[in-house]
């Protein structure tokens, strides 16, 4: 596997350097997510039925959240909250079956 060098956007000389760079970050996105999904595993052990684990007020915190964090990094807020609210309504279902096999 060669070794792949983290170049800044402007010391990219071509496409194949910046869509190189672009996978790079994208895995490594994948692989935070990756690492969140074992967290929202682990949750559902401190639940204990279904209005805890759709955390109504919970979910609505996270989105609004992100949105602003998202808006604070010079990003589109809306974007990033409907990004979230698919993760967040994944992750619940995912909790659902989990802790229907409790």
């Amino acid at each position: 596997m060669p070794f792949i060098t983290t170049l800044l956007p402007h010391e990219c000389k071509d496409k194949a350097d910046i869509r190189c760079q672009i996978d790079q970050i994208d895995k490594e996105i994948i692989s935070l997510f990756a690492q969140r999904s074992l967290y929202v595993a682990e949750i559902v052990n401190y639940k204990t039925d279904v209005e805890s684990v759709v955390a109504k007020d919970r979910k609505e915190e996270v989105i609004r959240l992100r949105g602003e964090w998202a808006e604070q990094a010079g990003l589109d807020k809306t974007t990033f909250q409907q990004i979230f609210s698919c993760l967040i309504n994944h992750n619940i279902q995912i909790e659902l079956a989990l802790l229907d096999k409790k």
